[in-house]
């Protein structure tokens, strides 16, 4: 045993164990020539379909904070009209944070089950490396406060997270493609790219091929080929501030800067001035 962290949610305590295991590696899955692509979403929490253009899987999305929205604001309100410190007080704060830890522990579940099944079935798994935290920072656009709670509800960077250590446990083998790489708005059909806004459904202006939004970027993603990389991990996502560059900073630090100094003879030495 290494540590153990204890950890208080709501009215709960819960104690984290580290300990040092050597976890059995699985050589094979149970379709190790599968290759598929798991896109992440609102709507659907993960479309799962092949380089074939097939969707195999839907995983619809239980909306847990959505569902438990009304209950919050009642609940929320309720506790606004009680003096603070009072034992109705208490009993309004116990009662939101057992909604909470419902809504968590309902997330938690809907996203374990599917990437461990992922993981167990497929032998090559593309996911699409999303900027989660970028997509909540977007404003000024009709409807963005519920989008951003939809995205926060939806936690699209989980699956991606989940799938990178569960891929290792049961030998199946994951790819991240490029966060840039055009998944939704590029045709399967007859790679025409075309600029679909948020629209669910749209219509190729090339093919004339419609298509919806999650299943064509799945497919696209399945046949993802992985570029040749000789910096870094091939198919890595760029993480935030990797690509920032460093401007002119001048020369020798805080010794260069502009200010009154020390005359000669009064240079401290070791913290000790001298006179």
């Amino acid at each position: 045993m290494l540590a153990i962290s204890v950890r208080r949610t709501g009215t709960r305590l819960a104690a984290s164990v580290r300990v040092l295991v050597q976890r059995p590696q699985q050589p094979s899955v149970a379709l190790s020539g599968s290759r598929v692509e798991v896109d992440v979403g609102v709507r659907r929490l993960a479309t799962v379909a092949t380089a074939e253009g097939t969707v195999i899987e839907m995983v619809p999305n239980p909306r847990p904070l959505e569902t438990a929205l009304r209950e919050l604001r009642h609940v929320s309100r309720a506790r606004s009209r009680c003096m603070k410190g009072s034992r109705r007080y208490r009993e309004r704060t116990t009662e939101l944070s057992r909604l909470h830890r419902r809504v968590a522990d309902v997330r938690t579940h809907h996203l374990h089950v599917p990437t461990t099944r992922f993981a167990k079935t497929h032998g090559r798994i593309v996911v699409e490396g999303l900027d989660a935290a970028g997509m909540l920072r977007q404003r000024g656009l009709s409807g963005a406060r519920a989008r951003r709670r939809g995205l926060s509800d939806a936690a699209l960077g989980t699956p991606r997270r989940h799938l990178s250590y569960k891929a290792g446990w049961y030998g199946s083998a994951l790819v991240v493609a490029d966060r840039w790489f055009p998944s939704s708005k590029t045709c399967h059909a007859c790679g025409h790219v075309q600029d679909i806004g948020w629209a669910q459904q749209w219509q190729c202006g090339s093919c004339s091929v419609t298509h919806h939004r999650d299943d064509n970027a799945a497919i696209n993603l399945a046949r993802y080929e992985e570029p040749v990389s000789v910096v870094g991990p091939v198919g890595a996502a760029v993480k935030r501030g990797d690509n920032r560059k460093t401007g002119p900073r001048p020369a020798g630090g805080r010794e260069a800067r502009k200010g009154p100094g020390h005359p000669a003879g009064e240079q401290p030495r070791d913290g000790v001035r001298v006179a």
